[in-house]
């Protein structure tokens, strides 16, 4: 499929999402500020968990500059048809986007307009990639398999943490305490919600594996333990252990390093954490429900229960790769 083609499907065919999907935009870009960048591609970093593209731009002196705009992940962008030449070097391309607040010359990027006419906007990159062909009858109730989220939502925890929640809420800096910035998945929570960053579920005689693309992670739980063994050292993702009611899965999860539960939005977590999690299949839809309740009073006023439905998806074919770092 032409360029063209291929962008004009995306702002035809998805709906409208926020624009990053990884990090909160605003404490990066202030989207009262619209720039417009008219320029040639110098390079473009096709990568997770963003990807930039660099033009260079004449001023009203003559003078050139380089321009970078931040996009979704190398992942997310592929999911949706663009490959490394959508910003080949040498394309004119004019960019819309939210100026940086810590870089004169960044931007998140909006839109870019192409000299054929062609026009990708990053509000249509976010939502679910449904899988071609429905698996089998006999196993369109299992939780294993490929899963995406069907929606993209984050919560931001209003009026739900203590005052401890907000004191750690209000010392989170986004811009240097952001887990992504270290290629680390933050958290189970932050686990789940990753729009467009599927997880494949694999289950056998002990264990079931859940191996998510977001930043290569993967969780183990144990089917034959009911608790974590003596000496177990806390970690980003904790020690998980399951059974299964039915076709349904649940997992309790204990044993996780004190860290950001849902980092776009600040919120943290202590290490007394402990996570109770059901998947389950929905026999009318055979869409996946997750559902995980939060036990932390140090952090959170009650236990809090939270739910998202995901749809079948296609398997990746590449490693995340992160690469670790971020500037705008």
């Amino acid at each position: 499929m032409s360029r063209t083609r291929t962008l004009f499907a995306l702002t035809a065919a998805l709906a409208a999402f926020p624009c990053f999907a990884h990090h909160g935009v605003a404490p990066h870009y202030d989207d009262s500020k619209s720039v417009t960048i008219d320029g040639t591609v110098s390079e473009f970093q096709f990568i997770n968990p963003h990807s930039f593209v660099y033009l260079r731009v004449k001023g009203n002196n003559g003078q050139e500059a380089v321009w970078h705009c931040e996009m979704a992940s190398r992942s997310v962008l592929e999911r949706n048809g663009l490959t490394v030449m959508t910003f080949a070097p040498g394309t004119h391309v004019r960019i819309e986007g939210s100026q940086a607040r810590q870089n004169p010359t960044g931007c998140a990027l909006r839109e870019a307009h192409f000299d054929d006419g062609s026009v990708l906007r990053s509000s249509t990159l976010f939502g679910a990639t449904p899988a071609a062909t429905a698996v089998p009858a006999a196993q369109s109730n299992s939780i294993e398999g490929i899963w995406a989220m069907k929606r993209f939502t984050v919560s931001r925890y209003i009026g739900d943490l203590t005052e401890e929640g907000e004191r750690r809420r209000a010392a989170f800096d986004p811009v240097k305490d952001d887990p992504a910035i270290y290629c680390d998945p933050a958290s189970p929570v932050r686990f789940w919600v990753n729009v467009n960053e599927p997880f494949e579920i694999r289950r056998d005689a002990t264990q079931v594996v859940i191996d998510n693309r977001f930043m290569d992670s993967r969780r183990i739980v144990h089917l034959n333990a009911t608790a974590a063994p003596a000496g177990t050292p806390p970690s980003t993702l904790g020690y998980s252990t399951g059974h299964f009611e039915g076709a349904a899965l649940v997992i309790e999860t204990t044993h996780l390093k004190a860290g950001a539960l849902e980092p776009r939005y600040g919120v943290m977590h202590s290490e007394n954490l402990k996570l109770t999690e059901r998947l389950e299949v929905q026999p009318a839809t055979h869409e996946l429900d997750i559902s995980w309740t939060i036990d932390d009073p140090l952090i959170f006023k009650t236990r809090l229960t939270q739910k998202e439905t995901y749809v079948r998806t296609e398997r990746w074919t590449e490693r995340y790769n992160c690469k670790p770092g971020y500037q705008q």
